[in-house]
């Protein structure tokens, strides 16, 4: 998702079918900033279509931005931050984010930062630095380009 750098939802770029249909009900462990920023209880049928696509498949995957935000108007110049947020195993998460500027010239790719977020949950330890699941994601990144 994107987020103005007053830490302001803008707008979501994807999320999984799972999650944006309902999974996060059943399973309120699966990416909780995204669902609790984003407003998900209360979006209509269509925004959720919008932004919910199949998880994706192990490899390289690329999104874009349309410079928009939630209610399809463009975001004026400036920076703002993306963050991808997945769900690693039970309560323990990852969470890549960096900050791009929007508008000008084209800009360099920008390298995103790392937080794991390791949690116990009922029966389930708490992964660790050494834990498999957290090579799932890695190397985010993001670039403007303009149109």
């Amino acid at each position: 998702w994107i987020e103005d750098m007053d830490g302001n939802y803008v707008a979501t770029v994807y999320a999984t079918k799972f999650t944006a249909n309902g999974g996060y009900k059943n399973r309120p462990d699966s990416i909780p900033t995204w669902v609790s920023k984003s407003g998900l209880a209360n979006m209509s049928k269509a925004d959720v279509d919008a932004i919910a696509g199949a998880t994706p498949k192990a490899g390289e995957v690329s999104y874009s931005w349309n410079l928009t935000d939630a209610n399809g108007e463009t975001v004026p110049p400036g920076g703002y931050r993306f963050i991808v947020e997945c769900s690693l195993r039970w309560k323990n998460r990852v969470v890549y984010s960096g900050v791009i500027e929007v508008g000008g010239e084209a800009a360099a790719m920008v390298e995103a930062d790392v937080e794991f977020i390791y949690e116990s949950s009922d029966n389930h330890p708490a992964l660790t630095d050494d834990s498999n699941e957290n090579g799932m994601i890695k190397s985010v990144t993001a670039k403007f380009e303009p149109a």
